[in-house]
């Protein structure tokens, strides 16, 4: 696949699509950062898959009361790779970003992604995310609004840091491995300032957006079921096959991690190992890598999931943590019989392990 150019005096747009389940709460905190941006969207479009969906609706129309652009909301069932695909369903702009519906975006952070699309007049670039921060926009957390469990909170404290010591075992993580041998393929435009952009091996989902054409060509996959955790890095690596990820780096994103929604820690255990296990083997057996690349990615995988069950050794202590541990290592084992499989076949079997481990 090829992308397109543009015109040197285009303008181009974008649409927002949201995922949101349960969660009035959090888009009464995120639609209104996203009409207080200096470059405004097309549309919102909302995909709800509640339980009752009067709540989302009522909140919405509230948020975006005078508005004069398009608003969607959008019934659909859960699973946000499907609910992302049916927002993409919508999406008629040149540019869609993906906030969740927690993410609150500073007023000029839409303006600064779109502001790289713009440079790149030879169609180099197919995604852009923002950076993430620590500190909400002023003003954003009125009294009374929810706060991030103790946890979330200590992962957002210290995420520069687990970023910079990820970048540095880059060499043991399958996906930043992945990552780069597609970044490699494609030229470093010459607008392309390093005080300004980050060439990304994939995005983060609550600050992600992608070219709409690159995305719909590509969708999100809805193998990944319910919460879908790793659907943005299978989504990047598809799309970075088209095109670079570029990170903006004054497009800040602050992740006001609702604390509701996840599933059970035997639950989240396992998927984090085995999403990133079929994740990482889609993209070693589609014939897009030399044998020798597939080779490195699946080893790369292999000390992964090792260092995921000894990472999570530290929270044996708690009835949570020892039922995450177990999750993990039921997934390690189901994942060795998927580095077996098939590529016809490994859709289905992934699919099976998952509906076993989660049931």
């Amino acid at each position: 696949m090829t992308l397109n150019s543009q015109p040197d005096d285009s303008a181009l747009t974008w649409d927002a699509v949201i995922a949101t389940r349960n969660r009035p709460e959090a888009l009464a905190l995120s639609i209104p950062l996203l009409l207080k941006q200096t470059r405004l969207p097309q549309k919102i479009i909302v995909i709800d898959s509640s339980d009752d969906h009067a709540p989302i609706r009522q909140i919405v129309t509230e948020c975006t009361q005078g508005w004069d652009g398009e608003v969607i909301v959008h019934q659909s069932g859960p699973g946000l790779p499907y609910q992302r695909n049916r927002g993409l369903e919508h999406v008629s702009a040149d540019v869609v970003i993906f906030p969740d519906d927690d993410s609150l975006f500073y007023t000029d952070t839409a303006a600064e992604i779109m502001a790289i699309y713009e440079m790149d007049r030879a169609g180099i670039v197919a995604g852009v995310c923002g950076i993430s921060v620590h500190e909400a926009p002023e003003g954003s957390l009125p009294e009374g609004t929810y706060q991030m469990s103790r946890a979330h909170a200590r992962d957002a404290r210290t995420r520069l840091m687990r970023n910079r010591i990820e970048k540095k075992l880059s060499h043991l993580k399958p996906a930043l491995y992945l990552g780069g041998l597609f970044k490699g393929r494609h030229p470093v435009p010459d607008w392309f300032d390093p005080e300004r952009h980050s060439l990304v091996e994939y995005m983060t989902g609550f600050r992600m957006s992608f070219r709409t054409q690159a995305i719909k060509a590509r969708e999100f996959d809805e193998n990944l079921k319910g919460y879908g955790l790793d659907e943005d890095v299978e989504a990047s690596l598809a799309v970075a096959r088209d095109g670079l990820l570029v990170g903006a780096r004054r497009a800040q994103v602050y992740h006001h991690k609702n604390p509701s929604g996840r599933a059970g820690s035997f639950t989240m255990g396992a998927i984090a190992v085995l999403n990133r296990a079929y994740v990482i083997l889609k993209h070693t057996s589609d014939g897009a890598l030399t044998p020798q690349q597939s080779q490195a990615a699946r080893s790369r995988l292999r000390w992964f999931i090792r260092l995921k069950l000894l990472t999570e050794l530290r929270y044996l202590r708690s009835a949570p943590g020892r039922a995450r541990w177990r999750g993990a290592f039921a997934a390690a084992r189901a994942s060795r019989t998927l580095m077996r499989t098939p590529r016809a076949e490994l859709g289905a079997a992934y699919s099976a392990a998952q509906d076993t481990l989660t049931s």
